[in-house]
């Protein structure tokens, strides 16, 4: 049998991001996390850890992650169906959201309950294409994405769709729009993009624009407010959020690249499929918020 003081440390290494961050975690030193993870290791023969920086989980180490989640999750269940716990104690929460969602509309969702439980939130920031990953390797116990096949033993609730409108400048669409939006300016003109990963401007030149992939040069600016000050200042042209970009339109700050088209994203909030404990309420919550907001099919 494995012993979970070397998979808690395997966990810990993996979500804090590195071996003295999981010792501070622990309260332990920094050798004594590497050894149990060495010992683990070598109780099973093979590599759990790829030592990079941060560190990244094999797929062997990916899998006792999402276990150790999972366990500790249903461990925390258990004692509050037992009345176990005390009311200064908090229960952190591991959660993934996308930028849009987090910066939007996600805070509001949760915090009425988050206060009234004494929860923490521990939330990773990724793609809403990648955020999937972050579940599947045990890292949250929940997240938002755009993929809506759930993972094995997790479930997927439709919240709604994000409207995405394509802005740019008065100034930018004299300069590189002027004589319409074509395969060839598209090529040319600068688009404002998230990350490296942020793949929304691929799908809207194939999906909307009907045009086949084409490299384009390009801003990586990953901040919502920076995001938008690029657009606005002429820096490049992007999507933006129904939410955010209602606001600038009706500003007169920027205007639709392509009027009256948008690219549509349906969102999905994955969890682990547990029947009762923090879940099941960050999962009520959640949906009932979005669907709120979010425009519906």
């Amino acid at each position: 049998m494995l012993d979970y003081k070397l998979i808690e440390a395997l966990a810990m290494v993996v979500r804090e991001g590195g071996f003295e961050k999981a010792a501070k975690t622990l309260l332990i030193t920094q050798s004594a996390i590497s050894q149990r993870v060495r010992n683990l290791e070598d109780q099973l023969g093979l590599p759990l850890i790829i030592r990079a920086n941060p560190p990244r989980a094999t797929a062997v180490g990916s899998a006792l992650v999402a276990h150790y989640t999972k366990v500790t999750q249903l461990e925390r269940d258990l004692e509050s169906a037992l009345d176990l716990t005390t009311a200064t104690e908090f229960l952190a929460l591991p959660i993934g959201v996308n930028e849009d969602s987090l910066s939007l509309w996600f805070m509001n969702a949760i915090t009425p309950l988050v206060k009234d439980r004494n929860f923490t939130l521990h939330i990773t920031v990724d793609d809403q294409d990648e955020t999937l990953k972050l579940l599947k390797a045990g890292q949250v116990l929940g997240c938002i994405s755009s993929i809506k096949e759930p993972l094995q033993g997790c479930s997927s609730i439709l919240l709604g769709k994000v409207v995405y409108h394509c802005l740019a400048s008065d100034e930018f669409m004299d300069r590189w729009f002027q004589g319409g939006v074509t395969a060839e300016s598209v090529r040319a003109a600068p688009v404002v993009l998230f990350t490296p990963r942020d793949m929304s401007h691929n799908l809207f030149i194939e999906r909307v624009l009907g045009l086949p992939p084409t490299p384009y040069p390009h801003h990586f600016i990953p901040s919502i407010i920076g995001f938008e000050a690029a657009i606005k200042n002429g820096l490049g042209y992007g999507l933006l959020p129904h939410i955010q970009s209602g606001r600038l339109l009706s500003s007169g700050d920027t205007v639709e690249v392509v009027p009256g088209k948008t690219l549509d994203i349906d969102l999905y909030w994955h969890h682990w499929d547990l029947k009762a404990g923090p879940i099941r309420e960050l999962t009520g919550e959640i949906v009932t918020f979005a669907r709120d907001v979010l425009p519906q099919k």
